[in-house]
């Protein structure tokens, strides 16, 4: 009877230690605030106990991680501080990560998971038909983005990087920034975020096609790439992807009201 118990704790501490192997060896996934795309209700703005996460990708990586056996969990943090972690490894993955010449060689593209347009957008009366047209004017942009690393290149004067896009938002509904870079679909879910008048602003140039991808950490094994690679591919043929985009995109954006922000305006980690 000993060496039976004695035999049952082994095979218990054995597959309690696999299960910590397994998890440990899970591809970990960070995601930011990033509406519609990425965000949790209620935000880490609104409260010190964040909701559990939303949106378009969000859901769309999830129905993946499923599908290769993977948890689904994904942990949010500071847009900047999931990039650095994920550009580092080990085995981090990171969504919804736009696909841009300056963040080429750091990440392993993996999965493209959507195609947005980067768009200028301007307030009543500011003329947003190309991008030299604000150059010297006040510009917002989401901080550490594709968007900051663009207009920083073409010498533009007075950038205003956020932390988050709905105060941007508020910026351009507060007239405190002339013109606005972002996806044509983080600029209309923030702008009904903060009871902004998407009538009265001026939707420009198209800058460039917005590729947002899951990407990992460059020490991710190839291998394990192609699994996540053909389960997107088999998402793609049956429909769920474009069913999970249809009803995502759809969702009501509930507006939150300043007085309820924990930071209203300065960036918070």
């Amino acid at each position: 009877m000993a060496h039976l118990f004695r035999l049952l704790c082994l095979g218990a501490a054995l597959l309690a230690g696999g299960a910590r192997a397994q998890a440990l060896s899970e591809l970990r996934l960070l995601a930011a605030e990033l509406p519609p795309y990425t965000y949790q209700v209620p935000s880490a703005s609104v409260s010190a106990y964040p909701g559990p996460g939303r949106g378009v990708l969000h859901a769309l990586v999830q129905a993946l991680a499923g599908r290769v056996g993977h948890s689904g969990r994904i942990e949010y943090l500071p847009w900047f501080r999931a990039q650095e972690i994920a550009r580092q490894g080990p085995r981090v993955g990171i969504l919804a990560l736009t696909r841009s010449p300056e963040r080429e060689p750091h990440y392993r593209w993996m999965v493209e998971l959507m195609t947005d347009d980067l768009v200028l957008v301007g307030s009543p009366g500011v003329d947003v038909s190309d991008l030299g047209r604000v150059k010297d004017r006040p510009v917002g942009v989401l901080e550490f983005s594709g968007a900051e690393a663009l207009v920083r290149s073409l010498g533009f004067a007075k950038v205003s990087p956020q932390r988050e896009e709905w105060m941007n938002a508020k910026r351009m509904k507060d007239r405190r920034i002339d013109a606005w870079v972002a996806p044509r679909a983080m600029v209309v879910h923030a702008v009904r975020e903060v009871r902004g008048n998407l009538d009265v602003l001026q939707f420009g140039q198209v800058i460039r096609p917005s590729r947002l991808y899951l990407a990992t950490s460059p020490d991710f094994p190839q291998a394990e790439a192609e699994q996540w690679q053909a389960a997107w591919a088999a998402m793609q043929a049956d429909g769920t992807a474009a069913r999970i985009v249809r009803a995502q995109l759809q969702a009501e954006v509930d507006p939150v009201e300043d007085h309820k922000r924990r930071i209203r305006e300065e960036p918070f980690n």
